[in-house]
């Protein structure tokens, strides 16, 4: 081999990355080129190849440290003390050869990468989702390796802290002991940034954006003027404290007249209610609002309510409240309130407790209002929830008899993996069932559904009794299936037979499944609708099954769907 330039040398000496990390970090990087939930683009899938090359380099690292710690020392001793000495030339050709690895390493992860398109252009096809070509995929590379780098610069700027730690303590004590301490305290310091500092400087910026835009009037949003909805001239909420999601709600959506033209059917006005932060001090107050605004436009006179506790920012999906309107023809009141500022990711990093509470108290105050109503007449009550407004919504019931003894109907879509009660429900479900798509006490009361096919088949089955509880949740959503015991432990999911939309070469592995899914992540709704967290007019399906309405039929709900992609054809865009 050829002797390296000086300057080579150099640099080499002062980089020095380490060979076996070298090699484990290229085979994590390309482990996390294989497919998972959904199509990632170029900067997650770098992210996700990074911080999986970052995991195999620190594994390498520590085997190379075992390796030069015991055996290594153990051979040069026995070499040295035979009167020998290692000859002049290993160092400089082991530099050599790590130089040559890591060349090999950078070319090999491009050739990968370029047989890699098709593990991506799989699950794109299985979404429905666009695929990059070869030559936009290799653009990974630059993303993945550098992030990679940066975390070993950064994993070598701790080393460095516990080597300056540990010369710095008092030199009395053995160096063991100083060892122990300077590892404890840069641990430490690890733990803080990675459990509170950095997500707290994440949240406190969320927060102060956020809040801004809380405060924001929405474009193509006036005030409404129907007495049927808050924030109008005869509600009981002010206006300018529904916040910008809130405003929405109730500001836009479709009239009576709206949904005549929509339906060529009567209709009656939709009753809208919603309680923003700065409507009240408190989650509990802000639930006695939504009450008082309930009776106030007459909801105990409609067909049915619906409550939908909000997901992060206060969103409603207008999908969910056109559903039911057009559903019922607007003989319906639903019910709202706002917890947070920030969107369901921010939200879930930083209290997923504030979310339970507000939820806890919303169902809690409609429902007590409810059952005063004469048992004969009241309307039917359902609850809806979508990713965190699950959490919002099950955190009211101790248990599944604690809902059933509440409310009607339930349709709970895309339930986050750290959703208790469905938790609780797919471990125990029936012998024989997958996880993807369980059966619980034979289906009598919960159901589960991966798409509209699932859900066609549910209809008209007489073993589904009067109180149905739904749950709609994709094969290929990441916000069902992400869990940080991912890390450690293959679950059910992966080891049955794949979902709908899943990739049948989708393989678990620890740490690296883990990141994968954590970098489907933000790109859950990024997708077309009825994959990854994407639900669209399959709400109006689950609707339509957990309101129980013996006028729902087949062609009813087929025509509604119809009605339902008019009506959001005439609603503004989302800013």
């Amino acid at each position: 081999m050829p002797a390296l330039p000086p300057p080579v040398e150099c640099a080499w000496d002062r980089l020095r990355p380490d060979p076996a990390g070298m090699v484990l970090g290229s085979v994590f990087f390309v482990l996390a080129l294989t497919p998972s939930l959904i199509p990632r683009d170029i900067l997650f899938q770098g992210v996700a190849c990074g911080l999986c090359a970052a995991t195999g380099y620190l594994v390498g690292v520590w085997l190379s440290w075992n390796w030069r710690t015991w055996v290594s020392t153990v051979v040069r001793v026995l070499w040295e003390t035979s009167g020998q000495r290692l000859p002049s030339w290993v160092p400089r050709w082991r530099r050599r050869v790590e130089v040559a690895l890591s060349v090999t390493v950078v070319l090999g992860l491009n050739v990968i990468l370029l047989r890699a398109v098709h593990w991506q252009q799989q699950v794109a096809a299985l979404t429905d989702s666009r695929a990059y070509t070869p030559a936009q995929y290799l653009t990974v590379f630059p993303v993945g390796f550098g992030i990679w780098m940066a975390l070993v610069m950064v994993g070598r700027g701790f080393l460095r802290l516990e080597t300056w730690l540990r010369r710095h303590l008092p030199q009395r004590l053995p160096l063991p002991v100083r060892s122990g301490f300077s590892w404890i305290m840069v641990l430490v310091l690890v733990f803080a940034l990675v459990n509170q500092a950095i997500p707290g400087v994440i949240i406190r910026g969320a927060e102060s954006a956020f809040s801004v835009r809380n405060s924001a009037d929405p474009p193509s949003t006036p005030r409404p003027t129907a007495a049927e909805r808050s924030g109008s001239p005869n509600s009981l909420v002010g206006w300018e404290t529904l916040g910008a999601y809130g405003k929405r709600f109730v500001g836009r959506g479709l009239s009576a007249q709206g949904l005549e033209e929509v339906t060529s059917r009567p209709a009656s006005e939709p009753i809208r209610v919603y309680a923003g932060l700065e409507s009240a001090g408190s989650d509990e107050a802000r639930a006695a609002l939504v009450v008082e605004e309930l009776k106030r436009t007459g909801a105990a006179t409609r067909s049915a309510i619906m409550i939908a506790p909000t997901t992060g920012t206060g969103w409603v999906d207008p999908v969910a409240a056109l559903s039911l309107e057009v559903l019922y023809d607007g003989d319906t009141a639903i019910a709202a309130a706002q917890y947070s500022y920030l969107p369901s990711g921010v939200q879930f990093i930083a209290d997923t407790d504030k979310a339970r509470a507000s939820g806890k108290a919303l169902v809690t105050a409609v429902v007590s209002w409810w059952k005063t109503l004469p048992e004969a007449g009241r309307p039917r009550l359902l609850l809806y929830g979508e990713s965190m407004g699950v959490l919002a919504g099950e955190a009211a019931f101790s248990n599944l008899a604690d809902v059933l003894d509440s409310v009607d109907g339930v349709l709970w879509v895309g339930p986050p993996n750290s959703s208790r009660l469905w938790r609780d429900l797919v471990t125990r479900r029936d012998p024989g069932t997958r996880e993807v798509d369980p059966t619980y006490s034979a289906g009598l009361t919960i159901r589960f559904a991966q798409d509209e096919a699932d859900m066609n088949a549910f209809a008209g089955d007489s073993t589904w009794g009067d109180q149905r509880i739904l749950y709609i949740q994709h094969a290929s959503d990441p916000v069902v299936w992400w869990s940080p015991r991912l890390i450690r432990k293959n679950p059910d999911w992966l080891l049955e037979r794949p979902g709908k939309d899943r990739s049948p070469t989708m393989r678990w592995m620890p740490y690296i499944t883990f990141f994968q899914v954590s970098a489907d992540l933000p790109r859950a709704m990024n997708v077309p609708a009825g994959h990854g967290h994407r639900y669209g007019a399959e709400i109006l399906d689950g609707l339509a099954l957990v309101g129980h309405n013996s006028s729902f039929t087949a062609e009813r709900v087929a025509q509604a769907r119809q009605e339902l992609e008019r009506a959001l054809a005439t609603q503004p865009a989302d800013d």
